[in-house]
């Protein structure tokens, strides 16, 4: 059950990745990248946003755990593929290209549950990543993308976010498993 919620509070739908996804992420990341090129994101936080609800009531958070719980999505398997840099934010990331059909259609239908129960998602199209870096200069030069990992997702987890003296405290509320194919 949902845990109650403060201001201080969000609350995301996200892929996490298998242990030894991310322990390759965090040896590419040491090896492919100067040790000063930004802020490494922990690897507690190496996760795939799908959905964000930006400090949700606790009424919606429960419509939106009634609406997922029923979900029958499959499981699948993406490569993590590519790399990227937004100057904007700042942020270096992994991702996947071509995304798989399964994980593009997993995302807009949580997005679409979580806008149905109030909680309004970003404007811009899914970009299925893997923030590595924050506060990255914007002299960065990107590393050769020398690398394929693939990926098994069998669940989505519901995080919340809070942040509390200085740092992010991540909590796993409630984890929703994906189908095999095989079992439907």
């Amino acid at each position: 059950m949902v845990s109650r919620t403060t201001a201080t509070d969000n609350y995301f739908l996200a892929l996490t990745l298998p242990s030894h996804n991310t322990e390759q992420l965090i040896q590419w990341r040491a090896t492919a990248l100067p040790a000063d090129t930004g802020i490494p994101v922990p690897r507690e936080q190496l996760y795939m946003v799908l959905a964000w609800m930006n400090a949700p009531t606790v009424s919606q958070l429960t419509q939106l755990q009634s609406m997922i719980s029923g979900l029958r999505s499959p499981s699948f398997t993406f490569t993590l593929n590519d790399a990227g840099y937004w100057p904007r934010s700042g942020q270096l990331w992994v991702g996947c290209r071509p995304a798989p059909r399964e994980l593009l259609q997993l995302a807009e239908l949580l997005r679409s549950r979580a806008a149905r129960v109030g909680c309004p998602q970003p404007a811009f199209p899914f970009h299925p990543h893997v923030t590595l870096l924050r506060q990255v200069p914007t002299s960065i030069r990107l590393p050769k993308r020398d690398f394929s990992w693939p990926v098994t997702c069998q669940e989505v987890s519901l995080l919340r976010s809070r942040y509390q003296r200085g740092r992010i405290i991540l909590n796993t509320e409630q984890r929703y498993p994906l189908f095999d194919r095989e079992q439907d």
